[in-house]
């Protein structure tokens, strides 16, 4: 692990206009500098880089950051990896942090994992290569499949012989552990405790991880015997998780945010075949059905997705199955059905990269359109089959979590069917008021669950002899409104679920408040006076703003929202700088603490959003400081109104429902409550002007 100094010093070293000018050419305009985004396809230049406070912005596609932040976007690395790309580049030496005995041991585990997988994989291409069985077995089938020399070298391709204890015995002499050839899934032990190959007479196809690391493999068998398996796949495990891999990504990461958009496929010759084609864009699931994981990996690099499977009723089935889970991760999906015949392998090596290219354009359909063309047959004649494909696609379009596209969808689907565009927006509600429910009733169903397995531990919470053993840290999962961030949704980056964005009215004003917080919190407020009012003393804005919400006993309803409030009073309370100075410095802290959340929202909120207007109409508008006496009581008062207005709401549903029960009592009880709540929003509202 890097240590706290040396990544001080990584930062102190970094120039971010030198780090973006590696990989964008930029020109000075003014104290900033601009060129053509690499993040989507910039014609004008929208990218804007700030030498003195440290960040760069596309005011285009809206990614921003730091250099550090910029190096993990546009190459693809982990923090870490970041890091280390920025210390080589400025020659600095990294300085490692000194690690537990378990975290030494934990990470010399991982690193034998993946070593011995490595070494497997260099076996298994040179027995390919050099052997006899390699070359008059191996080779002649990659070849029958038509694979270049060069495709099947790019792929790190190999061969099983057909002795099951040729890796374990070379293995073994190279000084690899046992345990380590098991747990690698390279190996299995028998009851005698003797170990022997998984693998054995099989063609290899190794799986990379993203960052090129070899974690597991798949062996394809080349008898024809129905009784032997097709294919065997290594196990779940330190390093491998299947639920978690793409075939191909790593070979196809660079061509996919390149091209930004994914080609999802079935099998590894469907990938191999493809890239041979020359269209590198492509990843398979691996004969695993999709899962959240794996689009979340792809969402790494694009949000465009194209499903292409075989034309057959096995393909229809397939690309019906990944639709709804790629929408409800906020990416777009179209589909291409291949002829019946085909399947992305054969088509791949029987046309040129033109007319694959040519025939993906034509023939990629959106998903209503698809599931439309594929599901509709002889509806019209059926009323019930037309009301059920209907919801089908209702459903698909339900799971989508960017309002103005369900919008969009809802409009396209009532267009299709003639039917009100309202009838739709309702079913969709609905399904997704529905959806919540089960998701809410999930979660706690887990809960207890795990609840219950505490209290069945030995002794309860408390050992035979007494002494105190608190049971594993476990949170109750908020139920109420809760839901999840998508792409769109104020600072919740989807790379983080763990940030619910529970209520979008208060994490709006939230955000609002926290953004004061953090550009002017040192700033002294001059409150504005009226005729008749008594003069205030000036005040702090951050001392305001935290006095304003302790008062009522107001804590931030969102929790990212509410780490950064607690994080300013605990890190920011008492720096000095300000303006620009001071943003660099915020920026710089929140980089250097690695948590990519916090730093993307607080990016957001302190990049100036009008970098690129015209001097004249900048010097026009009345700086924003000189109105904080006037726009942080206002941010206050309306957060506070808002709150008192859900508050009135949910007193408003226990109204009706005490009415329902008859319970008199508890009704005129709740009545009184909201009229103090009314009289509270109506001075809220005429202290805002807003009556």
């Amino acid at each position: 692990m890097i240590d706290r100094a040396t990544v001080d010093r990584i930062l102190d070293a970094v120039r971010i206009e030198e780090v973006v000018g590696d990989f964008v050419s930029l020109k000075r305009h003014g104290t900033n500098y601009v060129g053509l985004c690499p993040f989507h396809q910039d014609r004008n230049p929208s990218l804007s880089v700030s030498a003195t406070k440290g960040i760069f912005k596309c005011f285009s596609c809206g990614e921003s950051g730091t250099a550090v932040s910029f190096v993990m976007k546009h190459e693809h690395m982990t923090y870490p990896e970041a890091l280390r790309y920025l210390a080589a580049k400025y020659h600095i030496e990294i300085q490692e942090k000194e690690e537990t005995p378990e975290e030494i041991a934990k990470r010399m585990r991982y690193d034998s994992l993946l070593v011995v997988s490595e070494y497997a994989q260099k076996f298994y291409q040179d027995i390919l290569w050099n052997s006899e069985p390699g070359r008059a077995i191996g080779l002649p089938y990659f070849r029958e499949r038509q694979f270049t020399d060069e495709t099947i070298r790019k792929f790190g391709l190999g061969y099983a012989a057909n002795r099951p204890l040729t890796l374990t015995s070379a293995a073994l002499e190279k000084g690899y552990k046992k345990e380590y050839l098991v747990d690698s899934g390279l190996c299995v032990e028998r009851d005698n405790g003797e170990l022997a190959d998984r693998f054995y007479d099989r063609v290899m196809f190794p799986i990379y991880s993203i960052s090129g690391r070899v974690i597991a493999f798949g062996g394809r068998t080349l008898r024809s015997d129905k009784t032997v398996a097709k294919y065997v796949n290594s196990p779940q495990s330190e390093i491998y998780d299947k639920s978690r891999s793409l075939y191909g990504l790593f070979q196809a990461k660079g061509a996919i945010a390149k091209a930004d958009r994914c080609i999802l496929v079935e099998g590894y010759a469907d990938v191999i075949s493809m890239h041979q084609s020359g269209i590198e864009n492509v990843v398979a699931s691996s004969g695993t059905s999709l899962t959240v994981e794996q689009i979340r990996l792809i969402k790494r690099f694009t949000t465009n997705v194209i499903l292409m499977f075989d034309g057959d009723a096995a393909g229809v089935k397939a690309a019906l199955r990944g639709t709804d889970l790629i929408l409800e991760q906020g990416l777009n999906v179209k589909v291409v059905l291949l002829p019946p015949e085909d399947d992305p392998d054969s088509y791949a090596k029987a046309h040129t990269y033109d007319e694959i290219q040519d025939y993906i354009s034509a023939n990629a359909a959106d998903f209503i359109t698809f599931k439309c063309e594929v599901l509709a047959k002889d509806m019209d004649s059926d009323p019930i089959r037309k009301a059920g494909l209907i919801n089908d696609i209702i459903r698909s379009v339900s799971v989508i979590p960017d309002p103005i596209q369900r919008s969009v969808y809802a409009d396209s689907l009532a267009s299709r069917f003639e039917m009100s565009v309202d009838t739709i927006l309702s079913r969709i509600v609905e399904m997704r008021e529905t959806k919540k429910a089960q998701d809410r009733l999930l979660q706690r169903s887990e809960y207890n669950r795990n609840q219950r397995g505490y209290e069945r531990q030995a002794g309860g919470f408390l050992t035979g002899n007494g002494s105190e053993t608190p049971p594993p840290s476990y949170e109750e999962p908020v139920f109420e409104g809760e839901e999840y961030p998508q792409e769109g949704d104020i600072a919740s980056p989807v790379s983080d679920p763990g940030y619910a964005l529970t209520n979008r009215r208060l994490a709006s004003n939230e955000l609002q408040i926290l953004t004061y917080l953090y550009k002017f919190g040192n700033e002294v407020i001059q409150f504005e006076t009226r005729y008749g009012e008594e003069k205030k003393d000036p005040v702090r804005v951050d001392d305001y703003i935290r006095d304003s919400l302790l008062y009522d006993d107001i804590v931030f309803d969102n929790r990212l929202y509410r780490e950064l409030f607690d994080e300013y009073f605990k890190s920011m309370r008492n720096m000095t700088e300000k303006g620009e100075e001071r943003q660099a410095h915020i920026l710089r802290h929140f980089d250097s603490a690695g948590n990519a959340v916090w730093l993307s929202c607080i990016s957001e909120m302190l990049i100036d959003q009008h970098q690129l207007t015209v001097k004249v109409f900048r010097e026009a508008i009345e700086p924003e400081v000189t109105r904080l006496g006037a726009n942080v009581p206002k941010s206050i008062l309306i957060y506070k109104r808002e709150i008192t207005r859900q508050q009135s709401a949910a007193i408003s549903k226990q109204i009706s429902e005490a009415q329902k029960a008859g319970d008199r009592d508890l009704e005129q009880e709740l009545a009184a409550k909201l009229m103090v709540m009314t009289k509270v929003i109506y001075a809220f509202s005429k202290e805002l002007n807003m009556l």
